[in-house]
């Protein structure tokens, strides 16, 4: 049969995530049922008679269902009393039996360990579990003397740790989930703060200058014609950058210069009736630090506009050493000193931000000499473990973990799920290792035989942890199939001198085939290389018990290797997807704030542009023609500042909370009603992507 093409990447498992919690539930049954199972040739072992076969039965009634309800009903959510509860009834159904029962019930005693690790948190976890599982040396040595004590405690840690691991891992899966989802709403709130900001920065800034440099062209239609055709170019000239800035919100990406917003700003604030000195003497700039310090300055200009009755205004930027400094003061102290930061950051709070991000400092205050001062300072490379961040024009903290971050980022650190995940794996791969050694080296009459079996051995290992630690299904054809006849063949080779059958012998092997195959061809051989085991047994002149020891012995370790390592798996692709998640929640933000921004403020800076090419067109023969289409561009000009603030705000609250009903008109209450529609679209999408 041809194998079915392979598909790239860790998420190539042919049990999809959706299908965790069921394929985690027949794992942690077919551990739980080959353990019992186990127990119970271990009790018939020694010929009970009908009265402990009828306590087994009893016991067993009583502990599998405290075990199984443990394991699959997620008992830390559990109350406490519940738990504490459920874990002294488990050790009373573990220990008690051992009276009766004796040492074949005292597999048993793993079950309660891994309850422990499922049930109990805090500091009490790690001393209960190891007073638990550790009550069982005494034990051993009263019941059957010190041979087998350490044995025994190795059996009960190990499946302890199986316990823990298969009935854990599930909930871990889906906790990563969670984790995935609360990420992604994270990233979406980033974005929104970025749109409020820029909203602020750079929208609210053009739709001022526009309204101010109207207002004066309006008063200079009649006396100065050719003044308001100057200053009408300037606010046509600026209604086309802020069409272009709307885009430019929207996306995130945006490079702005600081010489030109000097020169802006200094038109500005002359067409406002400020005097304005530029000088600016820091040479060519990096472009992040340049659209920061752009940004800043163009806010302060704002700032200068809205909240003071300046009359003079200097800008300056310096260049010492490494350190770019940026200087803005004005003379209107008396409104400007009050804080303009705004919630969702807008305002003087933003600039710190910003400036925080590319690892500078930002101050505003008033001076002694009863100015207003903004002052910025920067470093002109940018600061070690920062990068540029688009999302504000500046730069941002590299995280590791960060899924949503850039590709030149260093490589992500491991989450803590995967280093778990891993650690439990190899664990369980270097406690059946132990196990097996102790198991077969009783078969080996020579120091010979034994040194050749553990060479065997050795290979089978290091090919298992190649197979779960991997990406096995990724090799060529010829690769893949020449580990898995390599590892069988170190799998069955010591049967040529042990003479018999080892415990736990295709385990390893049985694990690889589930892992590394695809499709039902896997399941054939997986029966195949451990159902071999039986009649090898048999002609070996095994007893039944250890025929079917031997064989259920196989099939757990086969079972439990290929769970933890699907699982492992799992959360690796979880854990890598994330970052895709977050793109395509902050992507369809993106459309959302293109779209609205498009619908609420494109028609107003259109209609703006065209009644300033009609107004120029009107001067200077038709006067009060053009006062009135100025009177128009006015209203546009209030209209779409109020708009902006209107969507800034619909980012940084809840919808409905932003401004009481009785202050908002009918074009308001749609707007809102549009917000809150496509914010609840929005969250459906992120849920149903999940």
């Amino acid at each position: 049969m041809a194998d079915k093409p392979r598909r790239e990447g860790w998420g190539d498992e042919p049990d999809p995530p959706y299908q965790t919690p069921r394929m985690a539930l027949l794992v942690t049954l077919g551990v739980l049922g080959g353990h019992t199972l186990v127990t119970v040739l271990n009790v018939l072992g020694e010929e009970p008679g009908a009265a402990r076969i009828a306590l087994l039965a009893v016991c067993l009634a009583a502990l599998l269902p405290l075990q199984f309800a443990c394991s699959t009903r997620r008992p830390r959510t559990w109350p406490v009393p519940v738990r504490v509860l459920t874990l002294c009834a488990q050790a009373v159904v573990t220990y008690l039996p051992l009276v009766w029962l004796g040492m074949p019930w005292g597999a048993m005693t793993g079950l309660l360990g891994g309850s422990i690790l499922l049930l109990v948190t805090g500091p009490l976890r790690w001393p209960l579990f190891a007073l638990a599982t550790g009550a069982i040396v005494p034990i051993v040595v009263t019941i059957a003397g010190t041979g087998i004590a350490l044995y025994s405690l190795g059996v009960t840690l190990l499946f302890s740790l199986i316990v823990y691991g298969v009935s854990s891992l599930s909930d871990l899966v889906s906790e990563l989930r969670e984790t995935r989802r609360e990420i992604a709403g994270m990233a979406v709130v980033r974005e929104r703060l970025r749109v409020a900001g820029d909203l602020h920065d750079l929208l609210g800034y053009s739709l001022s200058a526009i309204t101010l440099k109207t207002e004066l062209s309006h008063r200079m239609v009649v006396p100065a014609p050719d003044r308001a055709r100057s200053e009408i170019a300037g606010v046509f000239g600026i209604a086309g950058e802020a069409l272009t800035d709307m885009s430019l919100v929207a996306t995130g990406y945006r490079d702005m210069s600081l010489v030109a917003e000097a020169e802006s700003a200094r038109s500005v604030l002359t067409a406002a009736g400020i005097e304005a000195v530029t000088e600016l003497d820091c040479g060519p700039l990096p472009r992040e630090l340049d659209t920061v310090l752009a940004i800043v300055l163009r806010e302060a200009v704002t700032n200068a506009l809205r909240h003071s009755k300046a009359e003079h205004c200097t800008i300056t930027a310096v260049r010492e050493g490494g350190t770019v400094t940026l200087r803005v003061r004005n003379d209107g102290v008396g409104e400007t000193s009050r804080d303009t930061t705004g919630g969702g950051g807008s305002g003087l709070g933003n600039l710190a931000a910003r400036l925080n991000g590319v690892g500078g400092e930002f101050t505003g205050r008033p001076t002694e000499d009863g100015w207003f001062e903004l002052l910025a300072h920067a470093p002109v490379e940018p600061t070690k473990g920062l990068k540029a961040d688009p999302d504000t024009g500046g730069a941002a903290a590299v995280d590791p973990a960060d899924g949503a971050g850039s590709e030149e980022r260093a490589p992500a650190a491991p989450h803590w799920a995967v280093r778990m995940a891993r650690g439990m794996l190899v664990a369980v791969v270097v406690g059946y290792t132990l196990v097996v050694v102790i198991n077969a080296s009783a078969g080996a009459e020579s120091g010979r035989e034994l040194l050749g079996f553990l060479g065997c051995l050795a290979v089978v290992v290091a090919l298992q942890f190649l197979h779960s630690l991997r990406r096995p299904r990724t090799w060529p054809a010829g690769t893949l199939a020449l580990s898995l006849t390599l590892q069988a063949l170190a799998t069955y080779a010591p049967l040529l001198w042990l003479g018999a059958p080892w415990g736990s012998m295709a385990g390893f092997l049985a694990g690889s085939l589930l892992i590394t195959l695809v499709g039902t061809r896997r399941l054939w051989l997986y029966g195949a290389a451990v159902g071999v085991i039986a009649p090898l047994a048999v002609a070996a002149g095994n007893p039944l018990y250890d025929v079917v020891y031997l064989t259920d012995s196989s099939l757990v370790a086969g079972l439990v290797i290929y769970g933890f390592t699907a699982l492992y798996r799992l959360v690796i692709a979880l854990h890598e997807a994330r970052g895709a998640l977050v793109r395509l929640a902050v992507d369809r933000e993106r459309l959302l704030v293109e779209r609205e921004l498009h619908e609420v403020l494109g028609s107003s800076l259109s209609a703006i542009a065209m009644k300033c090419a009609l107004v120029q067109r009107l001067l200077p023969d038709g006067p009060e023609a053009a006062q009135n289409e100025l009177t128009a561009v006015l209203d546009l000009s209030r209209r779409a500042l109020a708009d902006v603030r209107l969507v800034a705000r619909g980012y940084r609250s809840l919808p409905g909370a932003r401004e009481k009903p009785e202050h908002r008109g009918p074009h308001d209450a749609a707007l809102g009603t549009h917000l809150a529609e496509d914010r609840s679209l929005t969250l459906r999408q992120e849920d149903a992507a999940i």
